[in-house]
Formats: C-alpha cells, sequence, structure tokens
C-alpha cells in the first residue's frame, strides 16, 4: 500500500511539473495585471472622493458624468483620427521601408542601425527633441522650412490648436516605424526565396509576385504589427504628455491623456477616469477583435489534409508553399521595354539604393543630431530667432554644469537599480514558463498562452487608474518593490515569447540525453538549454533593460519621490522643461548620456531580435 501510494504521489508530482513552473509567472500576471484590471471596473462604480475616499457605491453615474463632459466629443475626435492616420501611416511607410531593408546594397547595416535609434531612445527623449524643434520663432523647423521658402513666418506648431494634433501626430508615426518595419523585416525573411524564383521563372511581374506570393505568406506578420501598433498608438501618453507639456485644453487630447488628467491633474477624479479606462479597454478588445476576424492568416487548404493525417498519428510529407498562378508574361512590343528598363534599373541600381539609404538614415538621425548640437548651445543661441543649425561657441561645459543643476547622478542611481532588478525577475521567471510551454503539452497550455498574450496587448498605461489604487493599497507607492513589480509583469510576455521561439529550436534529443545521464529537468534547463539559447537570453536582458530603463509614465505617477531621492532619470530630466521657459541645453545633455548606452546595447541584439521576431511570428 505504501508503495501504491508512493507511487501515485510521484505521478501526481510529475503531472503537476508545468503548473508548478508556471506559478511564477501565474502570480505576477495575476497580481500585478489581472487584480489592477479588475478592480478598475469595480472603481468605476464607486463614489470616490478627490482624496481618495471611497462613499459607496455610485452605480453608473461616473459613466453618466463623463457621458456629459463638454470635451469628450472632441477628445474622442483627436483618438479616432489619431488611430487612424498614425497607424494607417505607419504600417503603409514600414512596409515600404522593410522591403527596401530586406534588398542588399551598401549601406545597409548602417540604415538599420539608423533605425534602431528611435526605437531604443526613450520616449521623452525623442518627445522632447521634437518639442525643441517644433518652437516657435527659435525652432529648428521653421528655420529650415523659411530657407527653403515653403512658409514666410514662424509657425507655433505645438502650441497652435490648428496643427498641435497633426504636429504630434508626426512624431507618433516616426516614433512606430522602427518597431513595425522590424516586425515586418522579420516576416519578410520567412518567404521562402525558391517560391519567389518559381514565380519569376513562371513569368510573373514584380507586382505579381509581390501580391500573389509575398503578401499571403507576409499576413501574419501583418496582422501582428497592426495589432501591436494599434495597441502602442491608442495607449499613446508619453510623446503628447511630454510635447505639450502645461498647455491649457484639450485640443490634442486622446482618451489617454484625458484619463491622467481627470484622474491625477484637473479633476482629481478617480471614478470617472476608472470608467474612462474601462471603455478605453472595451474599445481595444473590439477592435482587435474586429481585426483578427477581417484580417486573420492566410489558410492554405491544400495543407488541411497532411494536418488531418498526422493528427492521427500517420506520417506525412510536407507539402511544399505553393507557388502564384502563372502570370502571362507581356506581350508584344511591351517586353522590349520591360527589359531595357530592367537592364537600366539592374546598372543603376548600385547607386540609386544607398543614396535612398543615406537619405532614410539622415531623416531618423536628424533629431539626435540636432539634440547633440543643441546640448553645446549657450542659453543665447538656444532662443535666437531664427535658429542657428551649429553652435557658435561649442559649451562643452553643459556636460559638467549639468550634474550640479540636478542630482543627476541619483536619478541615474535609481533608473539603473529598477532596471537591473526588473531585467532579473523577468528572467528567472520567464525562463521556466518559456522552457514549460515549449517542452511539454498540458491542458491549460494554450490558456497560459492566451492569457500571456493579453498582457503584451495592454500596457501598464491602460490600467494605470487600478495600478495606482492597488499601490495605495499596499502602501506601494514610491516603493521599489511595487514599481519593479510592474515593470517585470508588462515585460513578461516578450520575454516568455523570445525565448519560448529559441527553446523550440532546440532539439528535444538533448533533453532524453540528459534525462540518461540522470539530470532533472530543472538541472537540464539550467546546464543544457540556457547556454545553447544564449543569444536568446541576451536579447531578452537587454530588450527588458532598456524598455524599464526608459519607461515614464508608471514611474511619474507611482514612483516620483524627490524628497526621498526616488526618481528615475526619465521623470527627474522634466525639471528642465518649465511653463515659460526651457533648459534645453542641460536636458539634451543629461538626455545623450542616458541614450548613447542604450542605443550601443541595441545595437548589439538587433541581429537576435530580428531572428527573434521571425520565430515568434511563426510558432
Amino acid at each position: 500500500m505504501k508503495m501504491l501510494a508512493a507511487g501515485r504521489i510521484a505521478d501526481l508530482w510529475e503531472r503537476t511539473v508545468p503548473w508548478r513552473w508556471l506559478t511564477p509567472s501565474t502570480l505576477l500576471i495575476a497580481g500585478v495585471v489581472g487584480f489592477p484590471a479588475l478592480y478598475m471596473v469595480w472603481m468605476s462604480f464607486l463614489d470616490i472622493s478627490r482624496i481618495g475616499q471611497v462613499r459607496g457605491m455610485a452605480g453608473l453615474d461616473n459613466y453618466a458624468r463623463l457621458l456629459k463632459e463638454d470635451a469628450l466629443g472632441p477628445v474622442v475626435g483627436n483618438t479616432l483620427l489619431w488611430l487612424v492616420i498614425v497607424v494607417g501611416l505607419t504600417m503603409l511607410l514600414s512596409l515600404a521601408l522593410a522591403q527596401f531593408l530586406s534588398k542588399p546594397f551598401f549601406g545597409r547595416k548602417f540604415v538599420r542601425l539608423a533605425l534602431v535609434v528611435p526605437w531604443a531612445t526613450s520616449l521623452v527623449m525623442t518627445a522632447t527633441v521634437w518639442r525643441f524643434i517644433y518652437e516657435g520663432g527659435n525652432g529648428l523647423l521653421n528655420r529650415l522650412l523659411m530657407d527653403l521658402s515653403i512658409i514666410s513666418a514662424p509657425v507655433d506648431w505645438y502650441k497652435d490648436p490648428a496643427t498641435a494634433l497633426y504636429a504630434i501626430m508626426a512624431v507618433g508615426i516616426i516614433t512606430s516605424m522602427p518597431f513595425t518595419t522590424y516586425v515586418l523585416l522579420s516576416g519578410l525573411q520567412t518567404v521562402p526565396h525558391d517560391v519567389l524564383e518559381a514565380a519569376r521563372m513562371d513569368g510573373a511581374s514584380a507586382w505579381a509576385t509581390w501580391r500573389r506570393v509575398t503578401l499571403p505568406i507576409l499576413r501574419p506578420s501583418l496582422m501582428i504589427a497592426l495589432v501591436l501598433n494599434m495597441l502602442h498608438v491608442f495607449n499613446a501618453f508619453t510623446v503628447i504628455w511630454v510635447i505639450m507639456g502645461k498647455t491649457a485644453g484639450n485640443h490634442a487630447d486622446t482618451t489617454v491623456t484625458w484619463l491622467y488628467k481627470i484622474a491625477f491633474t484637473a479633476q482629481l477624479d478617480s471614478g470617472e477616469a476608472a470608467a474612462l479606462g474601462v471603455l478605453n479597454v472595451a474599445f481595444l478588445l473590439l477592435l482587435i477583435l474586429a481585426f483578427v476576424l477581417v484580417l486573420r492568416p492566410y489558410r492554405n487548404p491544400a495543407a488541411e489534409p497532411a494536418k488531418e493525417e498526422s493528427a492521427g498519428g500517420e506520417s506525412s510529407v510536407e507539402e511544399p508553399p505553393t507557388v502564384a498562378p502563372r502570370v502571362p508574361a507581356p506581350a508584344g512590343r511591351s517586353r522590349p521595354v520591360l527589359v531595357r528598363a530592367g537592364r537600366g534599373w539592374a546598372r543603376v541600381r548600385p547607386v540609386v539604393l544607398p543614396i535612398i539609404g543615406f537619405a532614410v538614415a539622415l531623416f531618423f538621425l536628424a533629431p539626435y543630431a540636432a539634440m547633440l548640437f543643441g546640448s553645446l548651445k549657450t542659453d543665447a543661441e538656444l532662443f535666437a530667432v531664427p535658429a542657428d543649425y551649429l553652435p557658435k561657441s561649442w559649451a562643452w561645459s553643459n556636460y559638467a554644469d549639468v550634474w550640479r543643476r540636478i542630482p543627476l547622478a541619483d536619478y541615474f542611481r535609481v533608473s539603473l537599480t529598477v532596471a537591473l532588478a526588473s531585467t532579473a525577475l523577468v528572467l528567472v521567471v520567464a525562463a521556466p514558463a518559456a522552457y514549460v510551454l515549449a517542452r511539454f503539452r498540458f491542458r491549460g497550455r494554450t490558456a497560459f498562452l492566451s492569457v500571456i498574450l493579453v498582457t503584451q496587448m495592454f500596457p501598464a498605461v491602460a490600467l494605470l487608474i487600478g495600478l495606482y489604487r492597488q499601490a495605495v493599497f499596499v502602501d506601494g507607492v514610491n516603493s521599489y518593490f511595487v514599481i519593479i513589480a510592474i515593470n517585470s509583469a508588462f515585460n513578461l510576455a516578450f520575454a516568455v515569447w523570445i525565448l519560448h521561439a529559441h527553446f523550440g529550436a532546440i532539439p528535444e534529443e538533448i533533453d532524453e540525453a540528459a534525462m540518461m545521464d540522470g539530470l532533472g529537468k530543472f538541472r537540464i534547463m539550467l546546464r543544457m538549454i540556457l547556454p545553447l539559447a544564449a543569444p536568446g537570453l541576451v536579447t531578452v536582458m537587454i530588450f527588458t533593460f532598456i524598455q524599464v530603463w526608459n519607461e515614464f509614465v508608471i514611474a511619474l505617477t507611482l514612483f516620483n519621490d524627490p524628497a526621498g531621492g526616488r526618481v528615475p532619470l526619465t521623470v527627474g530630466v522634466q525639471q528642465f522643461i518649465g511653463l515659460y521657459e526651457t533648459n534645453y541645453q542641460y536636458l539634451f545633455a543629461a538626455a545623450l548620456m542616458a541614450i548613447v548606452p542604450a542605443v550601443i546595447l541595441f545595437a548589439l541584439i538587433e541581429k537576435h531580435l530580428v531572428s527573434g521576431l521571425t520565430a515568434g511570428s511563426t510558432k
């Protein structure tokens, strides 16, 4: 009997391996994502005073009061316009840029690295330099446009209600393009070259090949890029908040920035803000569901019988990808013309593509060049009208003065502490979860993967009200524990995604051989799998570190205690932005010292990041 009972216990212990390994990630997601989300819904039905006291149930009063707000209509209109234009143009431009970067040409590596800079740079820093570029009489954009005779007088790009939202849209598109381009570039790398060659041999034109071969294979990556873009753009806070600053009115607000004003600055109404947060999340869910149903990835019906045979236990031979239907080659006189045009393009291509690439790189690097030159200007040069492109007297002393004007060393220390601790926690929690998902098939696996995807779909700003109330409950405002837990939870999905793809590519025979040598599952993962997945681990480590290092809105709300010396860099440098004057030279000096290490780290993982996105998009 004892042996039978011991056998049952051992069997139960073995069957619960997946869930025991998933417990840390499950607890982190439930505590940091699940509870704030549910509590935000509950808050939307509560009567909460301006000082945060719950006075009882409010029913639907918060929703009714929200619907009566005069600003609701214009803000919703801004949000829809912001979403459609930024997402639409980002997708179109990124698709063209990804197609361009998939072609071999001299200098392509430099162009890809230039594209990394706005991705690796904190949105706070990028938005700040664009605010500087958009300034009125002393703004660089006005100087450039006036020199080119495009405008005759300076324009207040972000201060004028007629142009503010569109000016911010341009920044939104520029900052969204790098990630979108890399997702689509990873998708283009999955297109088999032999299929493209077969289509060309069949006489298909370049357009027909792209539309009938490349586009169907690219649709999963397009779906991923579209959904993530909608989430990123809809929840955009930093770009709008930093550029607009303390400008009065709601003419450039979206529902996310307006929510922050309702909760923390203008009205201090947590109940109404929670109601708006619930409506934001509901809108996102409906929007994503609609796009998933309309644009779900292409399924090849010819592959279905093979899948059914495989499911029934019979071996199946993988069918080669279907080639586009034969497109007749142009007949008559048009064919020689096309042949001559193709030969002409082949001659100029080695020159034209590098020139285009250099122009693209210059466009993405120009704002940071403006930041560098601005950091070396004096006060008089910064506010000269018209603006000077280059410093007249190079004020290198700004880099020394900034350390005395603000406690910059403390800001670096706090950001480094939070980023390192969050990165370590993400690795410790994500590695077991990714290993189990890659090696085990168990009931609930799909449900857990769905939960992981949901946490990726809703960034922390979408649950800001619930997160703030949770921090108040546990006395965690300005607490290292809370800010580290939040940053870890919202970076966990990407880590699991990348590590799962790398673990899945490692042959299972390695596990079996290690088990025969007497190693348990944990030691197999630690000694065999993790070393083999080192590129994935490095990618996750650096990517998570940079994401936490650059985080702004959660730190602004939950970790902003100057008296206690707990202010991260992205929040602390905002001291240089005033209502009437901004010390751009010191702000840019501090920003560059934070940007350069992040860009270098990101450049080191650029190749691994593309391969990880490729593997993740095909799983």
